[in-house]
């Protein structure tokens, strides 16, 4: 456990202020909505999958924890795809704009405070890396289910056969 004194006092308050903007700004935009780019569809997943990498790099070699993690992303995929019918489409000033789903997003949310809770205070505790691992898996599967469904229905949303990535 990680304590806290006055030499790195400022450091941590500074990175829960980083940390609560960064919840807060995912949380406005997931929820109110933001402009649709179909490069945030593969982004997103693309993050999760190095973060998840380089957290799995201490685990390098065992099968077993790998093929785990390999499977709580299938298991995140399949609610994921479910939540993702959420996803609504509007238009705002002649633009594209989506909402995400309100289950997934709160989700990643809390994940990711119990990830960076974990993190800083059990940085050294096997349970606690798995437990940071199985989120990001989870989460990487909710992401890319939810992205699949947010193609799919900004294709029925725009009628278009062919989408060019912007």
């Amino acid at each position: 456990m990680i304590a806290i004194d006055t030499s790195n006092a400022f450091i941590f308050i500074v990175i829960v202020l980083i940390l609560i903007r960064v919840i807060y700004r995912r949380l406005k935009f997931g929820l109110q909505g933001r402009q649709f780019k179909t490069s945030r569809l593969f982004t997103a997943p693309i993050i999760y999958s190095f973060l998840l990498i380089f957290f799995m790099a201490e685990f390098e070699g065992n099968m077993e924890y790998i093929l785990i993690i390999f499977l709580l992303i299938f298991a995140g995929t399949v609610p994921g795809l479910i939540y993702g019918q959420q996803v609504t489409f509007f238009d705002k000033n002649n633009m594209i704009f989506y909402k995400r789903s309100p289950y997934i997003t709160i989700f990643w949310a809390v994940a990711f405070m119990l990830r960076i809770g974990l993190e800083f205070i059990y940085p050294d505790n096997s349970l606690a890396l798995f437990t940071v691992d199985a989120l990001l898996a989870i989460t990487l599967g909710l992401i890319i289910g939810e992205s699949i469904k947010t193609y799919e229905k900004y294709k029925e949303y725009t009628g278009e056969k062919d989408i060019t990535i912007s």
